[in-house]
């Protein structure tokens, strides 16, 4: 269904189901395929769903359940503002655990588009971006958590911004 289904509301509701079976590594290609949808409803509702899985595989990694940034970093350069939100929440939680390959991707093509959202106004959807600009930089996230609350976003911004690819210390949490 989720690949085949004439209908975007199908494809959508496929979407969300799959990302309950069991076998969750048994999904994520179909579901980082569905990333690519031209529905906007099925691939927030595929990156809901992997970001789930990305949940599950943090908190059990004997699982061996790996999601892939790749669509997902590809996602923050979307004109839909879905795709930017979903995709930057989808990479936080990916990061939440210090994912050096998935920071380096994001470093590699994403900052200014991500320097570019952590600077909208409507803060829920600036905060993802932020988090993932400051751990890039190798900010660690106590320390941007007080950069956010005294508003300083542009520090940590710039800070992204300047680093090259293999100057960031490691993350700490």
């Amino acid at each position: 269904m989720l690949r085949n289904a004439g209908e975007p509301d199908e494809r959508a509701t496929a979407a969300v189901v799959i990302g309950y079976v069991p076998k969750k590594q048994e999904v994520i290609n179909d579901l980082q395929y569905a990333i690519e949808d031209p529905d906007e409803s099925v691939r927030a509702n595929a990156m809901r769903s992997l970001k789930a899985i990305a949940v599950l595989a943090a908190k059990k990694p004997d699982l061996g359940i790996r999601v892939s940034p790749t669509w997902l970093v590809e996602m923050l350069h979307s004109i839909v503002l879905s795709d930017r939100v979903q995709s930057a929440e989808a990479l936080v939680t990916l990061t939440d655990g210090g994912d050096q390959a998935t920071l380096d991707q994001i470093q590699e093509s994403a900052r200014p588009d991500l320097a570019e959202m952590a600077r909208w106004k409507t803060l829920p959807y600036a905060l993802p971006p932020f988090l993932l600009l400051g751990r890039v930089a190798g900010i660690p996230d106590a320390e941007l958590h007080q950069f956010w609350e005294k508003g300083d976003r542009e520090s940590v911004i710039r800070r992204a911004l300047s680093q090259s690819g293999r100057s960031r210390r490691k993350r700490g949490n």
